[in-house]
């Protein structure tokens, strides 16, 4: 019997799941796999068959007193917060089930600290890579524990100052993603979008996790770039007060599937997460003879 393959799966987003559907579709039918996640409803409808085991929630679990709300958190990890059952439960629920199992790799979308446990746990792991500053001890550590990376992205679109060790251990899958419609060509999209083949394009990709992106910074950015055409793939967050610009659209036209490269050679990223993430990404993407156009909110 072949070894079986689990997968640890964040369920804020969608991205995560989405990636651990494709690649576990391209499996073979007899390897045995499961998923651990916080979010088991990501996997409705997913056809192949896997065991989907149920984590608890730690994400917003009340802390039990103020001193354990103050304990810093250690340089090398990054979300460790004191006295919480639900972390205790889902620490335990992984080692048990990556013992019971037996299981032969363990794929990690995407936390460090879990990461280091599977190797604390004597169990292979493969941590998945994500954009932006990640030269923290916590980072380090988990990528360096792991017996290999995936980067769900093509290799021109790395940082130019990731290290060259932990590249060496990263195998650059391109894109991963569940559909398997076919990509049109740019003509095509630009038809069926109305647009003219010079007409210069924003695209604004805001992923389908949470409650939508902020509708009110890209109206910032539609009025610094009139005469582009901004086009807004995926749910938004409105409060009724924004100002509605004529460059600013959220096309529901199947274009999701066009992507970056067919659409137009604009690319949008607002700055200001965690680690510097929309905004290596972004610089990654211009090198891809895309321009970008770069907004930072205040304070970030």
């Amino acid at each position: 019997m072949k070894k079986p393959i689990a997968f640890f799966v964040h369920h804020q987003g969608r991205g995560h799941a989405n990636r651990t559907m494709a690649m576990v579709e391209a499996f073979s039918r007899d390897r045995p796999v499961s998923v651990l996640t916080a979010g088991p409803h990501l996997f409705d409808g997913f056809s192949r068959d896997i065991e989907l085991f149920a984590l608890p929630n730690m994400i917003g679990a009340g802390v039990p007193t103020r001193r354990l709300y103050a304990e810093p958190t250690p340089s090398i990890l990054h979300c460790v917060p004191m006295g919480l059952k639900e972390m205790r439960r889902t620490m335990r629920m992984i080692l048990d089930h990556l013992d019971e199992r037996d299981v032969g790799l363990f794929v990690v979308d995407v936390s460090s600290e879990i990461a280091l446990l599977s190797r604390i746990a004597s169990v292979p792991a493969v941590q998945i890579r994500m954009h932006g500053d990640r030269s923290d001890a916590g980072h380090v550590g988990s990528y360096e524990s792991s017996v290999g990376m995936l980067a769900p992205f093509d290799e021109s679109l790395e940082q130019d100052d990731y290290p060259t060790h932990l590249r060496a251990k990263t195998f650059y899958s391109g894109g991963l993603c569940t559909t398997r419609d076919p990509v049109p060509t740019r003509e095509k999209a630009r038809k069926l979008l109305g647009l003219g083949d010079r007409q210069e394009i924003v695209i604004v990709l805001t992923g389908g996790g949470g409650a939508g992106t902020p509708y009110a910074p890209l109206t910032v950015g539609a009025r610094a770039l009139p005469d582009a055409e901004w086009l807004v793939l995926g749910p938004t967050l409105k409060e009724g007060h924004e100002t509605n610009f004529s460059n600013l659209k959220e096309p529901r036209l199947g274009v999701e599937r066009d992507r970056l490269s067919g659409g137009g050679r604009y690319c949008h990223r607002f700055g200001g997460r965690q680690y510097d993430h929309g905004n290596c990404k972004g610089r990654a993407t211009a090198r891809r003879d895309a321009r970008m156009a770069l907004f930072r909110r205040t304070g970030a």
